[in-house]
Order: C-alpha cells, then sequence, then structure tokens
C-alpha cells in the first residue's frame, strides 16, 4: 500500500508505505519502503509506533496526511 504527497515545503515527493502488514513509513531520509522512517503518534519519527492493518487505500491516506500535517506543524527543520 503506498500514498505519495507532493510537498511544497520540501520542494520534493514524500511517499508513505506499508510494505508489510502494519507498519507504516516514510521516505524522508530519501530511502523507500522498509529502509525509511516509521511513522509515530502524533506526527513523530520516535514513540508509538503508528499502524494500520485493514486495506482500505482512503483510511491510509487519512492516517498518512494527518500524520504529515501534525510533523510540519512539530517539525520546523524542514
Amino acid at each position: 500500500m503506498e500514498y505519495i504527497i507532493n510537498s511544497r515545503k520540501l520542494k520534493k515527493e514524500i511517499t508513505f508505505s506499508r510494505p508489510g502488514h502494519a507498519y507504516i513509513y516514510v521516505n524522508l531520509n530519501g530511502k523507500p519502503g522498509t529502509l525509511g522512517r516509521q511513522i509515530c503518534d502524533h506526527g513523530r519519527l520516535s514513540g508509538s509506533t503508528s499502524s494500520y492493518r485493514g486495506e482500505d487505500i482512503q483510511q491510509f491516506r487519512n492516517i498518512c496526511h494527518k500524520w504529515w500535517r501534525e510533523y510540519l506543524r512539530k517539525d520546523k527543520n524542514w
């Protein structure tokens, strides 16, 4: 499962993926899939890991988009 956001702030595509059965990864470090960073609660990259076990692509997109908004609010290093 995959979701791509075209980030205007970072001027690149950000890809969220779920290569396995639950954990969601984001390619913020420039690496895809499980080589990327795991997303965690409240827009963080460490802490309680976010996951999604279902097959509804819209729900997966909603989780990723919500995390992205929270991440941008918290991380001003972009």
